[in-house]
This record gives structure tokens, sequence and C-alpha cells, in this order.
């Protein structure tokens, strides 16, 4: 088991990042703005290990994270600010490009433009914001190449960060269920699980109990999705009054073009939103081969991975849809 799970990052970059934690005292741990289960999972994980040896560890995410994650250790403690700027070393997680972290960016730009940065990641998008950067698009989830960078860096591991991690896998894999699950992935879970933690304790909060807000958003969603290409195309939204009709949270929006690519016959699933600036409109993209949601986002300056990715697209959310849609429905009748 171990041998499999040795030497999957080149040993030059796990000296130098070692090198920056050892250098470092004060560390903030950055999770991108919107947080997800795989970079808030990742930044916490990391945090407990880097405490163990001694590191004074601050999680730091534009966002408070979704409901659904409350069952994360040290959750309660991330916070949404670099307060006084005193880090030795920022370590960005599961993004690449800081301007992805949101209003962490914005409060903080001098310092971040100037910190010593180390970065972890696993899009395939990612151009490095760090000195050091680690990045695998072959891995399911940051959190799994977090857990190969602690096997060759010999970073301790408690349950604390075997729980947080394995909730970033799971997150980022729907419960092994997604494409990006490789052999690797399961290694790396099984390592997680022999510190006494199990998918259970993930899969419940996240997969399995919904607020009846949540589902009565879901439902809606899907009554006002709309098709093209024979069905092969699928596209739905949400504003803030989607939100309200309901009684619904953004964070209750979670993975909503996950269930319209579920529907039969669908190959491209396009969701998207539109919260309190009227003039900003994200997008979330599900593809299924041979369509590439990652090459398709960086036309309008997002990324993300083959199957999943998305974008930020400044303009009106009845101006964004119309625009994606057109160059969606190209894409796939081969223009």
């Amino acid at each position: 088991m171990g041998s499999r799970l040795d030497n999957q990052i080149d040993p030059a970059l796990v000296k130098q990042a070692m090198a920056l934690i050892r250098s470092a005292q004060h560390i903030a741990l950055l999770a991108h703005e919107h947080p997800d289960g795989d970079c808030i999972g990742s930044a916490l994980g990391m945090a407990f290990m880097l405490r163990e040896p001694g590191k004074t560890c601050r999680v730091v995410c534009a966002d408070p994270p979704p409901g659904n994650l409350s069952f994360l250790p040290g959750v309660a403690e991330v916070q949404q600010t670099l307060g006084a700027e005193q880090f030795d070393l920022v370590i960005a997680l599961d993004a690449g490009e800081l301007p992805r972290f949101g209003s962490i960016y914005t409060r903080h730009r001098d310092f971040l433009d100037h910190a010593v940065i180390l970065n972890i990641d696993h899009h395939i998008s990612n151009g490095g914001c760090g000195q050091v950067n680690i990045i695998d698009e072959r891995a399911s989830a940051t959190a799994e190449l977090l857990v190969l960078f602690q096997q060759q860096a010999g970073l301790p591991m408690n349950r604390e960060a075997a729980l947080c991690l394995l909730a970033g896998i799971i997150t980022d894999t729907s419960s092994f269920q997604f494409t990006n699950t490789t052999p690797r992935t399961l290694e790396v879970a099984a390592l997680l699980m022999r510190h006494g933690v199990i998918p259970e304790t993930v899969v419940q909060p996240v997969y399995r109990t919904r607020p009846l807000a949540q589902v009565r958003l879901q439902a809606l969603v899907i009554d006002n999705a709309q098709t093209a290409c024979a069905g092969r195309l699928i596209w739905s939204h949400a504003t803030d009054e989607t939100l309200r009709s309901v009684g619904a949270t953004p964070d209750m929006d979670d993975n909503l073009s996950g269930v319209l690519r579920d529907i039969e016959g669908v190959q491209v699933a396009a969701f998207f939103k539109n919260y309190g600036n009227p003039a900003e409109t994200r997008l979330s993209l599900r593809c299924a081969a041979p369509y590439n949601a990652a090459e398709f986002c960086q036309r309008y300056g997002g990324g993300g991975h083959a199957r999943a990715a998305g974008a930020k697209i400044d303009l009106p959310i009845n101006e964004a849809m119309a625009l994606v849609v057109n160059d969606l429905q190209r894409v796939m009748d081969g223009a």
C-alpha cells in the first residue's frame, strides 16, 4: 500500500514546499470563495497536519462554509479575513489564481501579491500562483493530492485531518461515482479510513440530509429547465427571487448542474445563478465525453475539469444565458 502512494509528486517540489513550511511559523491556509467540500476539507486537513509540529495556522475563506459541512472538525474556526496579515507563508488550496479567493484577495491584495505562497491544486486550468506550485490534474481532489504530499513529506496525520481530507475526496468524486475516481483515489481513501474515519460520516450530511427548502429549490430549477440539441443540452437558473420563493439560501444550490446532468439523454448541463449583483452571473457546467467543460469555461475566464467546470460572467443572467447557450449549441452542433 505505502509504495503505491510514494513518489507520486516530483520529489524536488516536495522538498521545496517543505523548505517553505519549515521556515514558517504563522501560516494562512486559503480556501476559494463559494467554498465546497474539497477546498474547506483540504484547508482544515492541512491545518491539522501542520499544527502537530507546532505551526500556528489560520484557515481563511471569503465565504462561510455551507451548512452541510458543519460536521467537519475545526469548521467553526474558519475566518473571513487575514486580519493583521502577520503570516510567514500562505498555502493557497484548490485554485491557482489569487482572484479565485474572492474578497480575501481584494481586501488583502497588496499582502498576497507579495506573500510567500505554496499553491496546491488539482485543476487542469491552474497556472500556479505560488513560488512553489504542486499541481496534479490526475488527482480526483486537492485533498487526494494533500495525502500524497503528506506521505512523501512525512507530515503527521491524525483522525481530524483524515476526516477533513476524506470529505474533500468524497465531495469532489460524488461518493466515488465520477470518472475522476481512480485506483489511487480509492487507495488514498483507504489510508484515511485506517485513521478511524468512515465515509458515512461525510455522506449522510452531504448527500442524504436535505432541508425542505433545498428540495423545493431543486424542484423549481428542474421545472424551469430548458433543452436544446434534441435533449442533449439542458440549462436552468436561479436568482435571488428564486431563493425567496422557496425560502432557500445561496448555499443550497450545490450540485444543481449535476442534478441536471443526471437527466436521461443529457450530455451537457449548465446552471446559471445570479445573487446580489445583477451584473454578475456564475456558470456551473457539467459535461459527458466528448465535451470538455474546462475548455469551454476558459472562454469566459473560468476553468475546472473536463467533466465539471465553472466561470464568472460579467453580464446580467439573461444575457449570460443567451451567450453561453448559443455557444454551447454551436459546439454541440459541430459548428
